[in-house]
């Protein structure tokens, strides 16, 4: 028999857990082995921002590094998960009627999505901020849910005619991320030309090739932030930045938040719970 969870429920221990207008906000640390969690569901619909550790989940989308945003609907089955132990995550969980109401005002997918997008994922970083300070008005912090909740959607990509050759370019550009890539590498590599290149890629993907390898390399660099013990420094230099101070522009850039600031929002203490909001 498939478990289902009741809103506000998941395999963690909170950091917090706030409570308002149907709404929850909750900061965990993931409590059970990767092999022991069990599929199940969520009688609300609810959204996962995995914050330390690498998170494993079937929902729909492209598989990046870096953090991951998952939306899922009420009562999908779904087994997502960390791999190994100890990981954390922020959950934004809706109760039944909130989700009805919600899914008759906003365009919300009718199943599991992840998403990498980083404005999405940097107005996630902004709610998780303010939740987890004993300061935060309840306004505020519904304002930002629902700004992070308009922001899921099933979007339309900008045309369906991309040429085929631009996923290779986009792979390059992943694979080789820590390296001082120019526009003529890339071009050369897959055979068009640069201008067409550049083109394309702003036409089809909404950004520049320089602008694709930044936010990979940010990817990469929060990836080891979340998955291992080395230093700032070290990992800057591992993945492409000439120094600390260029992977905390970059990073603040991308996410809104120095990547300190993050490193102390992804790693909380668990075994404390913060009032409930009225």
């Amino acid at each position: 028999m498939i478990d289902k969870f009741a809103t506000g429920q998941y395999y963690g221990r909170n950091a917090f857990d706030r409570r308002f207008s149907r709404i929850g906000l909750s900061h965990l640390q993931a409590t059970v082995p990767e092999y022991d969690v069990k599929e199940h569901s969520h009688a609300g619909a609810h959204i996962v921002l995995a914050t330390r550790g690498r998170y494993l989940t079937s929902a729909s989308g492209p598989q990046r590094e870096g953090p991951v945003l998952v939306f899922n609907p009420p009562d999908v089955v779904h087994r997502d998960r960390f791999a190994g132990d100890g990981g954390w995550f922020f959950a934004i969980s809706f109760d039944t009627d909130e989700s009805r109401e919600l899914y008759e005002q906003i365009k919300l997918p009718d199943f599991a999505l992840r998403y990498h997008d980083p404005q999405l994922i940097r107005k996630a970083f902004g709610l998780l901020k303010a939740a987890s300070s004993r300061d935060a008005l309840k306004l505020d912090l519904e304002a930002l849910t629902l700004n992070v909740l308009s922001s899921i959607n099933t979007k339309i990509p900008l045309s369906i005619n991309a040429p085929p050759w631009l996923q290779r370019a986009q792979e390059m550009i992943a694979d080789l991320s820590d390296q001082d890539l120019g526009i003529a590498d890339i071009a050369d590599a897959i055979g068009v030309h640069r201008v067409y290149l550049a083109r394309q890629y702003l036409r089809h993907l909404g950004c520049t090739p320089g602008d694709d390898l930044r936010r990979r390399r940010v990817e990469r660099a929060t990836q080891l932030m979340m998955t291992s013990n080395q230093t700032l420094s070290d990992i800057a230099l591992s993945c492409g930045f000439c120094d600390q101070s260029h992977l905390n522009r970059a990073f603040m850039q991308q996410w809104g938040l120095t990547p300190t600031s993050f490193t102390k929002l992804s790693d909380q203490k668990a075994g404390f719970k913060y009032p409930r909001l009225h």
